[in-house]
């Protein structure tokens, strides 16, 4: 969300408000003179209190937004957060894991296959979370769509 100046905005509507007002006082109501300033105290006052209202609900506005810039700020913050200890977290069982391979491959005990696989594994844990950590618009889709599964038939049969 971008920070959007509603006071500035309302007051442009409320000058263009208060010159269409005195352009339509003139055509229908006037004799035919042009007045910026009514000279009637009721139309001058109806005027004034559309102005302020209008100018009001701008600053109104102004103040909503900012409040929902900090909260979507927050958000991004927390979320960037939890990211990064979640990456540590899994940076860690990724090391464990690959401590966990070197063994395995000392001794000779999986197939070529089930290494590969596993070295797949490995590489897919780290780019999903590389995907997740640079997520910058933060929707439920995004960062749904940052890590969900891709189609793939790379699985070898394990069964044998």
């Amino acid at each position: 969300m971008t920070k959007v100046n509603f006071t500035f905005k309302a007051a442009l509507l409320s000058a263009l408000f208060w010159i269409i007002e005195s352009l339509i006082h003139q055509l229908f109501f006037s004799d035919g003179r042009f007045e910026i300033i009514p000279p009637e105290a009721n139309e001058l006052w109806m005027r004034v209190v559309i102005v302020i209202l209008v100018i009001c609900f701008g600053i109104y506005a102004d103040f909503q937004t900012k409040i929902l810039l900090k909260k979507e700020e927050e958000k991004r913050l927390i979320f960037k957060a939890t990211v990064c200890s979640s990456q540590h977290i899994v940076n860690n069982l990724l090391n464990q894991m690959q401590f966990f391979r070197m063994k395995a491959d000392e001794h000779n005990v999986f197939n070529s296959e089930v290494i590969e696989l596993y070295d797949q594994s490995l590489l897919e844990g780290q780019r999903l979370m590389e995907l997740l950590s640079n997520v910058d618009d933060l929707t439920v889709q995004n960062i749904r769509m940052s890590v969900s599964p891709k189609e793939s038939n790379t699985s070898p049969d394990l069964s044998t």
